[in-house]
């Protein structure tokens, strides 16, 4: 029980060993990731940019005729069914050809009802702002006028039309969100490199290393003159100022404190 709490320990302190002595990889890579992840968010990805307009599913009824719970009802159910005709292949031919465009990038279109009203939202993403609320405002009169001609009824009026702000703010890249994933992959990556080398590293540096991998008790060691001051086995070791005696004889003292 008490070795096994002992192994846990120096495993450990092992792990903290290893981070600490590639510490500045782990500081740095890191960073020149985050760097690159602003740059291409920055330079590289083209921004995106979207606009919206709504529109409302109303009942049919005359004007003068009090709309009821399940008139409501019936323009909540209908809104999906008019979600999916808004994109449909008539629409979109005739919102590129009014808008003289060669194509339509239908997955950059987004219609969605609005949760527990008769409100449809539609949503164009475009790297032109211009464009965009040009698409979505056409888009939305076509399909009025396409509901007209299928349903014979005027039941969809349009809310608010999209319009183009004069600073319009890009949806896409999220500068900040692509710098902490990259940041964050650096790191993974770094420490991936650092644990998978030092598992591949089988020589032995210290004693401990000889009575954990060897099973064998250390009973001396020698001092290595060609280093300065190291750490072993907790102990630091250091090498003394080598002293020539007056009779020209080399004398070298190490001591370990």
């Amino acid at each position: 029980m008490y070795e096994n709490e002992d192994y846990e320990v120096i495993d450990l302190r092992e792990i903290l060993q290893i981070l600490k002595k590639r510490i500045k990889l782990i500081l740095i890579v890191p960073i020149i990731f985050a760097i690159i992840g602003a740059l291409v968010s920055i330079y590289l990805i083209a921004p995106v940019y979207e606009s919206s307009t709504t529109l409302m599913v109303r009942s049919n009824k005359d004007s003068n005729v009090a709309i009821d719970k399940s008139d409501v009802d019936l323009s909540k159910s209908l809104i999906y069914t008019y979600a999916e005709m808004a994109k449909s292949n008539t629409v979109m031919e005739n919102t590129k050809q009014e808008l003289e465009l060669t194509e339509i990038d239908s997955d950059s279109i987004t219609v969605s009802p609005v949760k527990d009203t008769q409100i449809l939202k539609v949503s164009v993403q475009n790297t032109d702002p211009k464009l965009a609320t040009d698409i979505a405002n056409t888009l939305v009169v076509e399909f009025t006028q396409e509901i007209i001609r299928i349903t014979k009824t005027d039941n969809v009026a349009v809310v608010d039309y999209a319009k183009t702000p004069l600073e319009p703010e890009p949806i896409k890249p999220n500068k900040i969100m692509n710098t902490a994933i990259a940041a964050v992959l650096g790191e993974m990556l770094v420490l991936l490199i650092i644990f998978v080398l030092e598992y591949l590293d089988n020589t032995l540096k210290t004693e401990k290393d000889i009575e954990k991998y060897l099973e064998i008790s250390v009973i001396g060691s020698i001092p290595n003159f060609n280093q300065g001051s190291k750490q072993a086995n907790g102990k630091i070791q250091s090498k003394r100022r080598s002293k020539v005696s007056s009779g020209g004889v080399l004398q070298e003292d190490c001591s370990k404190y």
